[in-house]
């Protein structure tokens, strides 16, 4: 499991496969999830951080992307090495089992020359056996089935060199095709993070010039306020200290009342706290009581029981008092 940067965990879950997530379909929850995001997002440009939630929001786009495709490049970097085993693999097979037909095949091939030169001999016994004209079409003979067991030995290495030439044309060329896809998807990889560079350049720089324009404005927006704010403040300074002392008579008025209110309900409060805790206290001493009551009913039919079976009083109510101690493991009484 891979972790996920903080800055994008709200886009991207928190810890990715790789393997699963550039599966069929396996990008499909997350990019869902984003446009989802997306289509959600009102974007508002009146305020100076309205847009710059708008440019956080883009720059979270951004990053998700380039974590998504980097985890992307090293899976093929891992494949890439994983296919170079296997071909290293192939060859070392291939090889091995050439050497073993050859290995196997030997005690035949030795055969087959030990039965020629034999058949040989054998023909040559023959001649001299025979006519001459005979001999002669004897010889003919042995020299067509010679010639077509060369011509069938031959055709057999044509084919197989035939084959071996397919099978070295067919691995050079998925060779070719993987390196060239791997080259193609390398130079379209470095097309995106350049054109992601330049438009990232880009934002920032628009970022800083419309953030220079909203600083002008805002001090000449503060400017004129602090002007219109010093005229009204000393407008109403004059209302306010007559207010004040009109206000300050009745939030004096106010807070006799609400003393007297508030240790009234303070008094209520306390009482009802005070008969709650004592009803809680009988209930908590009724309920011990009743427990002593059902534990000492069990114990007295544990005790029965076991003085039943022969067991001494004395000892049987040590065994029941230190079972309900928890003395005696993986022994407990059911009250």
């Amino acid at each position: 499991m891979t972790p996920v940067p903080e800055t994008i965990t709200d886009l991207v879950p928190k810890t990715i496969t790789a393997t699963a997530l550039f599966a069929e379909n396996g990008l499909d929850p997350i990019l869902t999830e984003i446009k989802r995001k997306v289509d959600a997002f009102e974007p508002n440009l009146e305020t100076a951080t309205s847009r710059k939630e708008i440019a956080s929001f883009a720059y979270k786009i951004a990053q998700s992307k380039t974590f998504l495709d980097g985890l992307g490049k090293d899976l093929v970097a891992e494949q890439k090495a994983k296919i170079k085993l296997v071909d290293a693999e192939r060859k070392r097979a291939r090889d091995f089992l050439d050497s073993e037909k050859n290995r196997v095949r030997q005690p035949l091939t030795d055969w087959e020359t030990e039965e020629a030169e034999r058949e040989e001999k054998r023909r040559q016994e023959m001649l001299y056996q025979m006519d001459w004209d005979e001999a002669i079409q004897m010889d003919d003979l042995f020299n067509r089935e010679r010639e077509i067991k060369r011509k069938e030995a031959e055709f057999a290495r044509i084919e197989e060199e035939r084959r071996q030439r397919e099978e070295a044309a067919r691995i050079a060329k998925e060779q070719a095709e993987r390196e060239e896809r791997l080259k193609r998807e390398a130079k379209e990889q470095a097309e995106r993070d350049a054109q992601a560079k330049v438009e990232a350049e880009r934002q920032r720089a628009l970022k800083a010039e419309q953030d220079a324009k909203e600083a002008a404005e805002r001090a000449e927006r503060d400017r004129i306020a602090a002007e219109e704010r010093a005229k009204i403040e000393k407008e109403q300074a004059e209302k306010a200290r007559i207010e004040a002392a009109r206000q300050a008579e009745i939030e004096k008025q106010k807070a006799i009342e609400l003393a007297t209110r508030q240790a009234e309900e303070r008094a209520r409060l306390e009482k009802e706290a005070a008969e709650r805790k004592a009803a809680e206290e009988k209930a908590e001493r009724d309920k011990i009581a009743a427990n002593k009551k059902h534990q000492a009913k069990i114990n007295n039919k544990i005790l029965t029981a076991m003085e039943n079976t022969g067991i001494s009083q004395n000892v049987a109510k040590a065994v029941i008092c230190a079972v309900a101690k928890g003395k005696i493991p993986h022994m407990t009484i059911n009250y």
